[in-house]
């Protein structure tokens, strides 16, 4: 998860984005354009790939997306109409305020994903991974024991090639130690 994304990674992307793609919603284009000549905006800007129930989100998509062109949420209202939206952050140019973006490739740019605010929960997210830890351990522990029960076998025949009993005695102990350990 990443707390801090700055203002020229975001810039960056949002110009590459603007070059790269056409957008269905023309008047789009202004806004994010808008954005881009108002440093103390996109530092309130945050991407996001879900919508928050409270505070002002823009949702814009390029032409090759089947999500629709424009939409703005603020407030429980939601809006289609991308001059509200601009008035609304003309108004309000110190709020916080999402984006998120639709378009092909979303999932596999790497860019993008690196902006995009995770919505993972800090404590479950060090849960699960603590249950991670755990079977991780269980399966190497049984690796380990199980290398070590083919490394007792290998020298038990060894010692049987060299007809050493005493140490054939103590092999054959200490594999069955290990092999109560399974």
């Amino acid at each position: 998860m990443r707390n801090w994304v700055s203002t020229a990674e975001k810039s960056s992307f949002l110009k590459w984005f603007l070059d790269q793609h056409q957008l269905k919603h023309k008047d789009a284009r202004m806004l994010l354009e808008y954005i881009l000549k108002n440093h103390h905006i996109l530092e309130n800007l945050s991407f996001t790939d879900h919508i928050p129930k409270k505070g002002r989100t823009f949702i814009i998509s390029s032409m090759n997306s089947d999500k629709p062109g424009f939409v703005y949420y603020y407030n429980n209202r939601k809006t289609e109409d991308v001059s509200k939206a601009l008035g609304d952050l003309m108004s309000n140019p110190a709020d916080k305020v999402n984006i998120k973006l639709h378009f092909y490739g979303k999932q596999s740019n790497h860019r993008y994903l690196q902006l995009v605010e995770s919505q993972v929960n800090t404590f479950v997210q060090h849960k699960q991974f603590k249950e991670y830890e755990k079977e991780t351990t269980i399966i190497l522990e049984k690796a380990l024991l199980d290398q070590e029960i083919e490394k007792v076998r290998n020298q038990i025949d060894e010692a049987l090639d060299a007809n050493d009993k005493p140490l054939f005695n103590r092999l054959v102990e200490r594999l069955q130690e290990l092999k109560s350990m399974q």
